[in-house]
């Protein structure tokens, strides 16, 4: 991998953690991390169904 920034052309730190390893800009923020998109949205509980939730269990 190049030691430029796609984005903006500056200087990449390197950071590791482990056996993992990924580039940074200081500059612009880019961040050459892999992430993964794929799959189903987890359900998120609102705070109304969570205290109706709490409401019925007491």
């Amino acid at each position: 991998m190049s030691h430029e920034c796609p984005r903006c052309g500056a200087a990449l730190s390197s950071l590791s953690l482990g056996a993992a390893t990924a580039v940074a800009c200081d500059d612009c923020g880019y961040a050459d991390v892999e992430a993964d998109h794929s799959g189903e949205p987890e359900f998120a509980e609102s705070w109304a169904d969570a205290l109706a939730r709490f409401e019925e269990n007491q």
